[in-house]
């Protein structure tokens, strides 16, 4: 799965820019642009960030990323 994608997704989809998500989650603005190109893997504590600011379940997130982007074999 893509998690990278999926949470660009679903950041554009809650109306938030980079950074105003950065702003709300305290990461930095080069590790959400390094998930978001899928330059790096984010860590559970970071996908808890993100999915608190989009009002969701980390678990919610990560069944999106599953469904909507899957590991291409």
């Amino acid at each position: 799965m893509d998690m990278g994608k999926a949470i660009r997704d679903l950041r554009l989809k809650g109306g938030y820019s980079q950074d105003k998500l950065v702003a709300k989650t305290g990461i930095s603005r080069s590790q959400l642009y390094f998930i978001e190109s899928g330059r790096c893997v984010p860590r559970i504590e970071t996908i808890e960030k993100i999915a608190s600011v989009l009002d969701m379940k980390v678990s919610d997130v990560i069944i999106y990323a599953e469904n909507n982007y899957p590991t291409e074999n």
